[in-house]
This record gives structure tokens, C-alpha cells and sequence, in this order.
């Protein structure tokens, strides 16, 4: 089962400077006072970068486990889950048509759901199953 969570860095410039990066996420750049406030904030500067992938139709980088000195960030479940059905379209190479016809949906959906407008998360879940992936929240 794949993990949605991207390793980051925090370097101390001075106390009460923190910077967090992404290694495989460039574009993701943030930072705190505190490890805990930098981690929260964080997690909003990955979805901003993964967003901008999609909107851009960027690949997204393959998420791995943090090494040692790292930290692992998770990504949001409603993002991680049109990642994946990008990702399994494009496998399967299924046109948006042919992912509506799967769905008894419209193709005005499934652009939807693309886009992440207007497209609730159980719309999104329902686009995964059709394309075969059962995806699994794990605490």
C-alpha cells in the first residue's frame, strides 16, 4: 500500500528560524518558529506544490520514506486520491469519457473531479473504484 507522506528537512538559521524543504518537492518551501508550527505549515506548502503539478500537469514525484533526519509530511487524502486516478488513467489509458461511461456519470463529472472543482470526495473515491484502486485511510 503506498503511503501518501513526503520527507522534509528543517534547517535552523537562527533560533526561532526554521525552514522546511522538500528534497523531491522543490517547489514546497516553508518555515516557523517552532518544528511543530513549521511541520503544520508544512503540510500547506506540499498541497500548494502538488496542486500546482496538477494544474500544470507536472508528474508528481513518487513519495518515499523519510531517512534519518527527516520528516515524514502527509499529503491531503482528497489530493493524494486525484493523483492516483490521474495516475491510473493514464496507465489504463482512459479518456475522461470513457471513465464517465465506467461511472454512469457525466463527462462534466469526471472533469470535475479532475480539476478538484465542485467534486466532492466521495465522487473522487467512486472515480478511484472504477478505475480499480481501493484506496485506504490508515491512521
Amino acid at each position: 500500500m503506498q503511503t501518501w507522506a513526503y520527507p522534509a528537512t528543517i534547517t535552523e538559521f537562527a533560533p526561532g528560524d526554521l525552514v522546511v524543504r522538500f528534497p523531491d518537492i522543490p517547489e514546497a518551501i516553508t518555515g516557523g518558529e517552532t518544528v511543530e508550527e513549521s511541520l503544520s505549515l508544512a503540510a500547506d506548502a506540499l498541497e500548494e506544490a502538488i496542486l500546482a503539478y496538477l494544474a500544470h500537469g507536472r508528474p508528481i514525484p513518487e513519495p518515499r520514506r523519510a531517512k534519518k533526519g527527516e520528516y515524514a509530511v502527509v499529503l491531503d487524502p482528497a489530493t493524494a486520491a486525484r493523483v492516483m486516478l490521474i495516475r491510473a488513467m493514464a496507465e489504463q489509458k482512459l479518456s475522461k469519457v470513457a471513465l464517465a461511461a465506467r461511472m454512469n456519470q457525466n463527462e462534466k463529472v469526471v472533469r470535475r473531479i479532475l480539476s478538484g472543482k465542485n467534486a466532492s470526495f466521495r465522487l473522487t473515491l467512486a472515480a478511484l473504484r472504477a478505475v480499480g484502486v481501493h484506496p485506504a485511510l490508515v491512521a
